[in-house]
């Protein structure tokens, strides 16, 4: 490692004399404001602390590389790494996943055979990458970073809002402002290092990015929920596989592209050595949430050939290891890494076919209300008995104006693929066809409703039912969504009237019933 302050090499790290010092600094402040946070209470992460999911994987490593890029795990025969993927957001305080955020992924690589860095860990077969959803990180130095974090970190109000109100820090605040995304799905956006490691030789540096797979298909059942991420990515999960391509980043210009300062992005190209592939699951269990948070990862813990960079690295080294004890002390739970077994994808759920293209719910010139409900029971056994023909008229009954239903016809054998249609008839005469436009069974449907016998052939062609079964606690959380679109500025108005005072009490009053019946 050089020293030296002019006349920087490519690879090489650039030490300051207060590094230490600050790594200690950060690891006080932070066991200090976990201890309040979570006195009484399982203590989480002190950042990264919400996570959507920890799911399982593999990593593939591109065949046919040149021999330069035979570094590390990507070094021998074209290998396929079994893998851990935990997605999180960054902030300390969990929060809705509407406000935008720095989004993580962190990737443990399983079965991976060499010595490794961390002194407590050097013979444990795994290998981790930490990525975020930003290029570049908000702080220039660790010191502008300390006064940041001793700022957030404090129990003093007045000291955070000091520095809020410094202009010197203004520059800080507007990176921490850019790298701040909204998010739909964590499947559905890149992710980047922002920090640098070497690759296999001192005078090569790397950075590491994520990008997802365009053929991906991803569910997005709502953004509103506070914990819509976890049931996005559930959706998603539940009936279909996502890609994402793992690429380096060399560093060319020891410059340009400096080591030590990372909010700089490097400008060098981009080349694929791996694809992570994240398989059809479930795994939003109780079990496997605990299981993930339990989960330590380290851009530390890795084979000398993928050493980490830089000043930021070097204090994450101590402050990751510390706090990672600190937590699983306080929580009497063992640091454990988990270990590959030929087993690993035995429960990887294989994916529902679908037998036709989905007709998607319109998003524009639209009203729409929901309801939902937990039931203590499996998603089957709820999604099986909502979409029933024959359950349907025992549980949406009459509630206020709106009649209940008192028959159901299929025009199929049965009402559980894409393109089967039913007649519903109310208790009021009124008429109306069923028709299933989306299928991904005991996840969720979607279906359009046409040919109105009664006034609203007048307000509406079209309207729309989606059905969501989503895991909340190890219960099944059933969401109805109705969706009307409107001829004129006259539909438009009743159904807005009607929609929340009439229409959102029938779906409500009807879940209400169906979970009556699912629990008895």
């Amino acid at each position: 490692m050089s020293i030296q302050v002019s006349g920087k090499k490519i690879g090489h790290e650039y030490v300051s004399a207060d590094e230490d010092t600050i790594a200690s600094q950060m690891v006080n402040e932070f066991e200090a404001q976990v201890t309040r946070m979570y006195k009484d209470k399982k203590m989480l992460r002190q950042v990264h602390t919400k996570m959507h999911g920890c799911v399982k994987a593999s990593f593939a490593v591109e065949p046919n590389l040149p021999d330069e890029f035979k570094v590390g795990v990507f070094a021998g025969a074209p290998r396929k790494y079994n893998a851990w993927v935990r997605f999180s957001n960054g902030n300390t305080e969990t929060q809705k996943d509407k406000k935008k955020d720095i989004r993580g992924i962190a990737i443990k690589l399983l079965g991976v055979p060499g010595e490794k860095i961390l002194n407590d860990e050097h013979f444990l077969e795994t290998q981790d990458f930490l990525l975020m959803s930003s290029e570049t990180f908000f702080a220039k130095t660790i010191k502008e970073l300390n006064t940041l974090l001793t700022a957030l970190t404090s129990a003093s109000k007045i000291k955070t809002l000091l520095y809020f109100l410094n202009p010197l820090h203004l520059p800080t605040l507007m990176r921490i402002k850019k790298s701040m995304v909204a998010c739909d799905n964590p499947l559905n956006i890149p992710y980047w290092s922002t920090q640098p490691y070497q690759f296999g030789i001192i005078e090569k540096a790397v950075k590491y990015h994520l990008r997802p797979s365009p053929d991906n298909q991803i569910v997005v059942e709502n953004t509103t929920d506070y914990n819509y991420l976890r049931y996005n990515l559930a959706q998603t999960l539940y009936d279909n596989e996502a890609k994402f391509d793992f690429y380096v980043q060399f560093q060319t210009d020891a410059e340009a592209m400096p080591i030590e300062d990372p909010t700089v992005p490097w400008t060098s190209q981009y080349i694929k050595l791996a694809t992570l592939t994240i398989y059809s699951q479930v795994f939003d269990s109780n079990a496997q949430i605990e299981f993930g948070d339990n989960l330590s990862f380290n851009p530390w813990h890795t084979l000398p050939a993928h050493r980490p960079l830089g000043s930021f690295n070097r204090v994450r080294k101590r402050v990751y290891e510390v706090m990672s004890k600190f937590r699983h002390d306080k929580n009497k739970l063992p640091v454990i890494e988990p270990k590959d077994s030929p087993d690993f994808l035995k429960d990887i759920v294989h994916p529902y076919r679908k037998n036709s293209i989905d007709q998607q719910v319109p998003s524009k010139k639209i009203l729409q209300t929901a309801a939902e409900v937990i039931v203590n029971c499996s998603k089957e056994k709820a999604y099986k008995y909502i979409s029933s023909n024959k359950e349907l008229p025992n549980w949406l009954l009459k509630a206020g104006p709106v009649y209940g239903i008192i028959n159901v016809t299929g025009l199929q054998t049965g009402y559980e693929k894409v393109g089967d249609k039913r007649w519903i008839e109310r208790g009021d005469s009124g008429r109306l066809k069923e028709e299933l436009i989306s299928v991904h069974r005991y996840s969720h449907y979607a279906y359009q409703m046409t040919d109105f016998s009664d006034f609203f052939k007048n307000l509406t062609d079209k309207a729309f039912g989606q059905m969501w079964f989503d895991t909340v606690d190890d219960q099944t959380r059933i969401r109805w969504v109705y969706t009307f679109t409107y001829k004129n500025i006259l539909g438009k108005l009743f159904l807005s009237l009607f929609i929340p005072f009439a229409l959102k009490k029938y779906l409500q009053n009807g879940l209400n019933n169906a979970k009556a019946y699912l629990e008895d």
